[in-house]
Parts: C-alpha cells; structure tokens; sequence
C-alpha cells in the first residue's frame, strides 16, 4: 500500500555541514568508491512511477530532487525551493520562490515551467501510480485532471519564472510533507520530450535530474554506476566519486561478497518486505563482538496490527472490553520472533499503530494494552461475557506474510483464554469479500507508510479501526491535525493515535526493521525508517 517535521535548514548548508563533520582527509581512503548491491535490477527509475520499498527508490533520490526534501532525520527542508512556502490565513493558498541558478544535471535551467510540467505529469497518472498522482488530490481542478475532462491542474500557476501558487481545496499542513516525496521531483521536460516518455530514463544520457548524482553507465540486468554531477548548482556533493551498484540475485552470493569486503554495505538497496541479510547471518553478527558493530538494525516502514472492522462482531464501543482482552492476552515479543515467518526481522509494538521512528509514535509503553497482562485479559473477557457463550473468535488473514502471526495469535488465545479460534486464510479478494460480509470478528495485517505525517496513517483506518473511525472526537482531532503545519498539528494527531490504543481499535503488533550489514570503514550510512541516508553524507575511510 502506497501510503505514508518540518524545518528551515537549506538544502546547502545541510551538505556543507556533511562535509565538515566527515573525517579528515589523511584517513578517508583516495578512491572514495561505495560498493553496493541490489538484489534485482531496477523497473523505473522515473520517480512519478517508483514504488516503495525497491531499488529504484533508494538510487533515485540521489539523483533527483523537488521544491522539497526529506532530511537524513526526516525534517523536511526547502531543496528547489529558497523557502518554505508562504501559506495564506486560510491555508488554501501556498506561494512557492524558487532558486534562482538551480540546474539539472545536463546543464539546462530550472524554472517554473519544469515544476508546473512535473506535478501536471505525475497529476495525470492513474492505475497502478495513483498513489503518486493522490499526492495532488488537495489541489483545484485534481478531480477533472483525473477523469481526464482537463490536462493541467486548474489551482497550479506561476506568477512568474521563479514563482509558483498552488490553490488548494481544503486546508492541508500535511502536503509539506507530500513535496518532499520523490513523485513530486521535478524532471527536465526537453529530455523526456526528446527521449520518450516510457525511455527517458533507462539512460546515462536521458537520466537527468537536479540532484548532485547522475548515472554515469548501466548494463541492464548487471550493474548501474553513479557519479557526482560536475559543478553541481548546490555546491558540493560530498565525498563519494562513484557509487557502484552491482545486481546480485542470489542472497548467499550476496552475503559471501560482503564477507570478503567486496561490497560495503548490504541491505542498502531494499527490493520488498523481505530482509537482503539472512537470520543465519544476522545471529552470526550478533554473536561475535567483532562483527556485531557492522550489523544495523532500525524500525522500518509497517506495523502488523489486529483490525476491528464495524461489519464483524468487536467494532463497537460496547466490544471495547473484548477487544482489549485480545491485545492484553498476547505476548508480543514472541509474536516478534516470529514475524512474518523468518523472512523479516520485528520489534515487539508497545507505542501504537504508528511505527517507531515516525511523528506521531506515542513513545515505548504508551499503548497500555500492548503489555501482556493475562489475568486482566481474563477479567475484562468475563465481564463482556459473563454466560461464556460468546467464546468464539473468527479471524481472516489476506496475505502470507501475515500468516505466521495469525497462527500465533490463535494458539496464545487459545491457550491464555480458552477461546474457540478460527482461522481463516485465503487470497486476498475473496478475504476482502468475506470480511465485507460480516465473516470475521479480527483481522491480521499490517499498514506500510512511505511518508512521515500521521495523516498518512489516521486517515486510513476506516475500516479495521472502526471503533475509533466513527468516534466523533477522533474524527475531529485528525481534522484539526490536518489543517495545521505538521509541527502545529502533531498534538491533536498523538491525541488521536492514543485513542486508538486506549481503545484498541486496531492494536499494534510489531513493528517491522530493517537490517543492515555497514562495513567498518564506510561513515554515514545507515537510514530511518522510511529511507536510507544520502550519498552526500557518506565516505570511505582508509581500508
């Protein structure tokens, strides 16, 4: 599912003070290589059309760039933009400045025209790139740029070369955020234009972005190799003098170069849910103190929860006390060792649906009923049914991943509870379709985000978090959080986010990680928990 702090540092000084937090120059190695691998070639490296997680998105935000960027810490800061907007009283109406000087990576200047091309062309998409195209939904004229009735965005304009206004439909202090995303990345229009629409960016010569890397070369289905663009209009670009990525599909190969210092990092360029480094691999690290500096792990993208939906037979204000016995039952660390059957690594959840590492985590322990606490769970089931006739629970799970963790769930209730449990587990549309029809009292699955607002995540849990969903005072919390600039918004968005918990609409489970294998001599790399670190930011040291 594509679905997904707030600052005023430029783009420039952000790279300067890279720089001048790097190690000196007698300890940086002369050849200023990073090695990667990929574990599949890319499909696009066009940003209105790349997915996330996937190689393609990790290398491309290194070579493009948007009015705005997400930071290294997620703080958003202006990149294209000299500014942060200027947002009108009733915040319909945000006036863009643009750098002056800025240039794409062949050379040809930026102006207005290349934003108003870029967000008309990503407005346009539909199908399987809506989700880039949704990044526009708050802007006049969306509606009829989607349904084909208009080619441009009636609320987009500039006023000048170096000017842009966007008017929107509603209030929406999220959609800073949204344009640090890589869809909304500005592209050169001449170059796709000459090169082809669907071919423009499967070349050295037709990749062309306003970041400070370009590709340089590319064997498809074998390496790409990047470069720092020479002069590039935001003054340095770093350390690195290339980066070569090489696409190995066999995760033992993979793992055998990196052993023998043939690749620097890997896991840097993840390609789904599934983790690059194998639980063989992650013990073996972890169990020698001289390795275990070289193995990262950090929280990463989805929260496996349970859902509640209002069709089923726990979604009401009076289930509330079912509902929290179900989460206080579960011993969430085993459930973390589980995860998703050995193919990802977990954390157990503890601060609400939204993941660690993301505006809006409630902080470790916020969620009282994530704690396993059996004999409450045991009170609060008799009080809700004091006859022990309602003991039966029916769960629907949609996606194998989340499989072993619905096996799981349904032992620990079974033996914690002494509940009658069914498991129902089947492709997607025909769960979709039972659950629609009232078939389950639970579900298993997960919500993955790929931007840093609470918005991304309270306002898409309609449906399995039905009980806080059609509370009014929830509603009206993430109205008034959307309204606002993120930093202003956040408390009615944490106040929503512990309703959730406090009435365990949808429980959290886990928290999926990351993991990575950093070698020693590489400094700045790593990543949050939605994307890994800048090129601009990393170095080699002497090796």
């Amino acid at each position: 599912m594509i679905k997904r702090a707030l600052g005023l540092i430029a783009a420039l000084s952000l790279l300067a003070s890279a720089c001048e937090s790097s190690p000196p120059a007698a300890q940086l190695d002369t050849d200023q290589v990073l090695h990667l691998v990929a574990p599949n070639d890319v499909v696009t490296l066009d940003p209105a059309k790349i997915h996330q997680p996937t190689v393609d998105l990790s290398l491309a935000r290194n070579v493009f760039g948007g009015l705005y960027r997400s930071r290294d810490d997620l703080v958003v800061e202006p990149d294209l933009a000299e500014s942060m907007p200027n947002i009108s009283p009733d915040g319909l109406t945000w006036t863009f400045h643009l750098r002056h000087g800025a240039r794409f990576s062949n050379g040809d200047l930026f102006t207005a025209d290349d934003v108003l091309y870029s967000w008309n062309r990503v407005a346009r998409l539909t199908g399987d790139f809506y989700g880039s195209a949704s990044i526009f939904e708050k802007v006049q004229g969306f509606a009829d740029v989607q349904e084909g009735r208009a080619r441009v965005l009636s609320g987009l304009r500039k006023s000048d070369n170096y000017t842009v206004v966007a008017t929107l439909t509603a209030p929406a202090g999220y959609w800073l955020v949204l344009l640090g995303l890589w869809s909304s990345a500005v592209i050169d229009q001449n170059v796709v234009a000459a090169q082809g629409e669907d071919a423009w960016w499967r070349t050295p010569e037709g990749l062309i972005g306003t970041g400070p890397f370009r590709l340089s070369s590319r064997e498809k289905g074998r390496s790409l190799v990047f470069e720092p663009v020479p002069n590039w209009w935001g003054g340095s670009t770093g350390r690195l003098k290339r980066i070569q990525v090489d696409v190995v599909a066999d995760q033992a190969v993979a793992e055998g170069s990196y052993k023998a210092g043939d690749v620097d990092i890997l896991g840097y360029t993840p390609d789904n849910v599934g983790t690059q480094v194998s639980d063989e691999t992650i013990k073996s690290f972890r169990a020698d103190s001289h390795l275990s500096g070289e193995l990262g792990v950090r929280p990463w993208l989805m929260t496996a929860h349970l859902g509640f939906r209002g069709e089923g037979r726990l979604g009401t204000d009076a289930d509330m006390p079912m509902r929290r016995a179900l989460s206080l039952a579960l011993d969430r660390k085993r459930l973390a060792s589980i995860c998703f059957g050995g193919t990802q690594q977990c954390a157990p959840a503890s601060g609400g649906l939204i993941t660690k590492g993301l505006s809006g985590y409630l902080g470790d322990g916020a969620d009282l009923n994530a704690k396993q606490d059996v004999n409450t769970a045991k009170e609060l089931l008799r009080a809700w049914d004091p006859s022990g006739s309602r003991r039966l629970v029916r769960i629907g799970v949609a996606f194998t991943d989340f499989l072993p963790l619905a096996q799981e769930i349904k032992a620990e209730w079974q033996s914690a509870l002494q509940l009658d449990v069914q498991l129902d587990f089947g492709e997607s549309k025909t769960i979709g379709g039972k659950a629609s029809a009232g078939a389950f009292d639970v579900m298993v699955a997960g919500f993955l985000t790929d931007y840093d607002s609470p918005h991304n995540w309270l306002t898409l849990v309609d449906r399995p978090c039905h009980a806080a969903v059609v509370n009014p005072q929830f509603q009206r919390l993430v109205a008034s959080g959307d309204a606002k600039p993120l930093a202003d918004g956040l408390r009615d968005y944490k106040t929503a986010g512990q309703l959730l918990a406090d009435v365990a609409a949808c429980p959290a489970l886990v928290y999926m990680e990351a993991v990575q294998l950093v070698k020693p001599w590489v400094q700045g790399a790593g990543g949050n928990t939605l994307y890994e670190n800048y090129w601009s930011g990393i170095s080699i040291l002497k090796h």
